[in-house]
C-alpha cells in the first residue's frame, strides 16, 4: 500500500485548493466568450469525459495562462470542481482533475469505492464517502476518496489498488512497541517522563508506512516507521536545547540524533540559520536532517526530522 509523496502532494494541492491569488493571465464568465474560450472550455469538457469515462458536464468558465500550461477551470463558488491543463497554445491535454459525487460514478467504478472502503477495515471505522476526485496525467491515473475529517485513500485506476492513504486509528489498536519508541524519543528531547498521545494516524510514504502519534493539546508528535520502528520525526516545544550559531549545530544535535534516530552525524555539514528558520544537516550518501527552531532569538529546537 505504501507509495508516493508526489501523488499525495498533487492530490492535496487540487482537492483542498483555494482560488489562485495572482494568475499571470485570467479570463472569466464576466464577459461574452471569445472563440478561444469556447474552444478551450469545450476541449476541457471533452478531456474530463474521455479521461474519466464519466459523462458529467462542468461549468468551465476560467482560463489561467502561463509559460508552462493553460489551466482551464470550472468552479462552484470558491471550490475548483474541475481543472484541465493544456500545453500552451494547443489543446494537447497535460492533466485532468475533476470532482464527482459518489452516486455519479458508473457501476463499473463502484469497485474502486469498495477498494477504498476496505482500506479502513483495520481502523474499525464505518466510513461513508460522499465525494471522490479523479486525477490523470501522462504517468498516472487515480481516484481519491475522502472523509469529512480529511482521511483519504487513493486508488490507482489501472490496477484498482490502494497507492496512498492517511487513516486515523484508535490508540489501543496501535502496537505498544511503537508507542514506547515514540515516548522514548520524546523523553530525550523534552526531558519529561509522563508523555501520552491523543491521536494516531497511519499514512503511506515512499519509504514505508508510518505512524504519526500526536498529542494535540500539548502540541507534540512523533513519526515512526510502521515496519522498522525507525523514528523519522520528533516535535516538542521546548527550550532545553538551543542553537544560536552555525558552529553550534553539530555539537548540540549530535547526541540528540544519536539517541533518538540511532544515526551518527560525525562528518555531517550544517547549513542554514535564522533566515532559514533552522538548519539542514547533510552528508553524501547518508540521511539528511532538518532542525526546526521555535523562537529564533532563543534558538530553541522544536523539531528534528529525517528529510
Amino acid at each position: 500500500m505504501a507509495k508516493g509523496l508526489i501523488t499525495c502532494g498533487l492530490l492535496l494541492g487540487f482537492f483542498w485548493m483555494k482560488p489562485f491569488s495572482a494568475p499571470a493571465e485570467s479570463t472569466s464568465s464576466a464577459a461574452a466568450l471569445t472563440p478561444e474560450e469556447q474552444m478551450y472550455f469545450a476541449a476541457a469538457q471533452k478531456a474530463v469525459q474521455d479521461a474519466s469515462g464519466i459523462q458529467k458536464t462542468f461549468p468551465f468558465r476560467e482560463i489561467e495562462k502561463d509559460a508552462d500550461s493553460y489551466s482551464v477551470q470550472a468552479k462552484d463558488h470558491e471550490t475548483r470542481e474541475a481543472i484541465v491543463t493544456f500545453k500552451p497554445g494547443t489543446t494537447e491535454v497535460l492533466t485532468v482533475f475533476a470532482r464527482f459525487a459518489i452516486n455519479e460514478l458508473p457501476k463499473p467504478y463502484h469497485t474502486y469505492v469498495e477498494t477504498a472502503r476496505e482500506a479502513f477495515k483495520d481502523t474499525k471505522q464505518q466510513v461513508t464517502f460522499q465525494k471522490t476526485s479523479f486525477f490523470k496525467s501522462k504517468n498516472q491515473a487515480y481516484f481519491s476518496f475522502w472523509t469529512e475529517d480529511k482521511q483519504y485513500v487513493i486508488v490507482d485506476l489501472p490496477t484498482n489498488k490502494v497507492s496512498d492513504f492517511t487513516l486515523y486509528y484508535n490508540l489501543e489498536d496501535v502496537d505498544q512497541k511503537i508507542i514506547s519508541i515514540a515516548q522514548t524519543a520524546l523523553m530525550r528531547l523534552s526531558n519529561e517522563k509522563n508523555l501520552s498521545f491523543t491521536q494516531a494516524k497511519k499514512r503511506s510514504d515512499e519509504r514505508e508506512e508510518k505512524w504519526l502519534l500526536i498529542n494535540k493539546q500539548k502540541k507534540y508528535d512523533v513519526m515512526i516507521g510502521a515496519n522498522t520502528g525507525q523514528v523519522y520525526k520528533v516535535s516538542y516545544e521546548t527550550d532545553n536545547y538551543k542553537i544560536k550559531a552555525l558552529n553550534e549545530v553539530i555539537p548540540v544535535t549530535k547526541p540528540l540524533i544519536q539517541d533518538i534516530f540511532g544515526i551518527d552525524i560525525s562528518g555531517y555539514t550544517a547549513y542554514g540559520g535564522r533566515d532559514w528558520g533552522g538548519y539542514i544537516l547533510r552528508s553524501p550518501g547518508k540521511p539528511s536532517f532538518s532542525i526546526q527552531l521555535g523562537n529564533l532569538d532563543v534558538g530553541d529546537i522544536n523539531r528534528i526530522e529525517i528529510e
